[in-house]
């Protein structure tokens, strides 16, 4: 199978630093705190990153599981967590493969998808959270933080488009992502019987760039 991160991989971090400071990093950390995990909540992750959000949670005391089809990806979070002082204590097991063939529904209390579903194409993309809402038990959260949609005056709206087609652009042609406009995933969460009950914002040169949500499974 085709690893599209065997090159962009290793430089994620820094690419990540670079284009957005600790924007990103924050937006990923935000509804990942003692009081939206209970102890030993169990955990879904869809996408590896470098894994500090599932290195952040399973300090918490949660039982975290990440998913990838990216072997680059899985073996850099496989790295930093093992470089961690508290390492032994880390619930964290990692499954290489495709989401989509990952069936473990409703067994999970927070399912999270940072900076993942935007790889993909609408079809893809609203299929993936589909997929995802199914592993959440009745009660449980969903977690996204990603690129905010446009909002505010045409300037700014322009600003925050821009800024995301300049990501969008580079990561189609390093690693094949798709590439389409910003998505709003609290309506479409709300359709899958989810209530949106926290938002936070993450600025970039003074503008809102990204956004955390968190929604609860009715």
């Amino acid at each position: 199978m085709l690893d599209k991160y065997k090159l962009v991989g290793p430089a994620y971090d820094a690419l990540s630093k670079a284009y957005s400071g600790n924007a990103i990093h924050n937006c990923k950390l935000a509804m990942l705190r003692q009081d939206t995990l209970g102890p030993e909540s169990n955990v879904l992750i869809a996408g590896a990153g470098l894994g500090k959000d599932a290195i952040h949670a399973a300090s918490l005391g949660a039982q975290v599981t990440v998913v990838d089809i990216s072997p680059t990806m899985l073996s850099r979070l496989q790295k930093n967590v093992a470089n961690q002082t508290n390492a032994a204590e880390l619930n964290i097991d990692t499954i290489l493969g495709d989401i989509l063939k990952f069936e473990d529904f409703g067994n999970y209390d927070v399912v999270v998808a940072n900076f993942f579903l935007n790889v993909f194409d609408r079809d893809k993309m609203t299929l993936l959270l589909q997929h995802l809402a199914r592993h959440c038990n009745p009660g449980g959260a969903m977690v996204i933080g990603d690129f905010k949609p446009g909002q505010g005056n045409l300037l700014k709206q322009g600003f925050q488009n821009l800024y995301w087609y300049a990501a969008a652009s580079a990561f189609f042609l390093a690693a094949g992502n798709a590439v389409h406009r910003i998505y709003d995933y609290a309506p479409m969460l709300e359709k899958l019987g989810f209530d949106i009950v926290e938002q936070q914002d993450f600025e970039v040169l003074g503008v809102d760039m990204y956004s955390a949500l968190r929604a609860i499974r009715q």
